[in-house]
């Protein structure tokens, strides 16, 4: 790629709904150019025109004029600074939001980000609190805001203060799990690209047990072992573009994984069943006015008396 092709498609949420699996699946299709080194990269709102332009320029997979062109970041929805600036760079982009059960979505946040060695805390101070209104970009505010990220209406809202509703389509994860033919093809409807193309569809970044939890301790963990085979073994003879990617492999291989499942169920201590319980009275109310700007019945699938 010698000129820097600007996503037209976004993937813009929500964490922990199986957008890294909706990704391969739409990047798999001959009509769609997916950037795969951006995944969870926010080129838009936080980097000027000529970074990101040279982000683009550095894929590794050359651009051959598809004309779905997408990228895919789970907290584009989440700020709407980020959303405003797409709007301001590509205004006619169409935009991807797959919602999950927003206590599920919660727990499974948080047992994720304590496999990964970044969430410390038990599930009652972590997942039981008051929420914020606006919080600014950072990388806690990405992980453990677990209560706002699960406050759809709030994100949608956001989305159609910059974007018309015809070019927001908004998907459930149950239909991932259940339906994955007949959610893709509505998606390439959307897009307007062909409609019986049939990714492969096996599962992408399932939350399993970690094998080597030395291993991965130093994959996440800025120690001297990680700096040493990164600033000697990785940075000289590994383009930027790629190093991503490797990382990514490399939790994957450290990861167990049940075979042939979207996610699978995590076991219930105690204190999760105690917090699954109270979490609901956090999300009824927004839900109800999701379903009402939307016209969705959301409410009664995930709480359902």
């Amino acid at each position: 790629m010698t000129k820097p092709v600007y996503p037209n498609t976004f993937i813009i949420g929500v964490q922990k709904a199986g957008t890294t699996t909706l990704d391969d699946w739409l990047s798999q299709h001959p009509q769609i150019y997916c950037y795969d080194a951006l995944k969870d990269v926010h080129l838009f709102g936080l980097l000027d025109t000529a970074d990101i332009e040279k982000k683009l320029l550095m894929e590794p997979t050359p651009y051959k004029g598809q004309p779905v062109v997408l990228q895919s970041a789970v907290n584009y929805i989440f700020y709407p600074s980020l959303l405003k600036a797409i709007s301001e760079t590509q205004p006619k982009a169409k935009l991807i939001a797959i919602l999950r059960n927003p206590v599920d979505r919660a727990v499974s946040a948080y047992n994720y980000f304590q496999k990964m060695l970044r969430e410390k805390r038990p599930a009652t101070e972590a997942l039981l609190y008051e929420p914020a209104g606006a919080v600014g970009f950072s990388k806690d505010n990405n992980d453990f805001t677990y209560i706002e990220h699960g406050l759809y209406y709030r994100q949608i809202k956001s989305v159609l203060d910059y974007f018309p509703k015809e070019q927001l389509l908004v998907l459930s994860y149950d239909e991932l799990r259940r339906s994955p033919e007949a959610m893709n093809k509505k998606i390439f409807a959307f897009l307007g690209v062909e409609e019986g193309f049939m990714p492969d569809l096996t599962p992408k970044n399932i939350t399993g047990e970690v094998k080597n939890q030395w291993l991965q301790q130093n994959l996440v963990k800025q120690g001297k072992i990680k700096k040493f085979i990164v600033k000697y073994l990785i940075n000289p003879w590994m383009p930027r573009s790629k190093r991503k990617l490797l990382k990514q492999k490399m939790f994957e291989m450290n990861t167990s994984k049940p075979a042939g499942a979207i996610k699978p169920k995590e076991e219930a201590s105690a204190e999760i069943t105690s917090v699954v319980a109270q979490l609901p009275a956090y999300f009824k109310e927004d839900t109800r006015q999701l379903d009402a700007l939307l016209g969705t019945g959301y409410y009664g699938k995930w709480f359902a008396e």
